[in-house]
């Protein structure tokens, strides 16, 4: 998905019953491209719901102007 000038990218996995999001983050810096991945520290019920939530903590991230680079 684009957003904002970024691409964002969730892959769920799953972890015994629950599943897990790893979401990352391309785009372009001063001329260079940026790649930023996170681990969400948070389990899900569903595939659907983890695809959910790991849009809209890259969504936070790049609105709260890309805290931690």
């Amino acid at each position: 998905m684009d957003y904002k000038d970024h691409h964002i990218e969730v892959s769920i996995r799953a972890n015994s019953n629950d599943w897990v999001p790893d979401v990352y983050v391309s785009y372009s810096e001063n001329g260079k491209s940026v790649l930023k991945s996170s681990r969400i520290d948070q389990t899900f019920a569903s595939p659907q719901e983890a695809d959910k939530a790991g849009l809209a903590f890259a969504q936070k991230w790049i609105d709260d102007g890309k805290p931690d680079q």
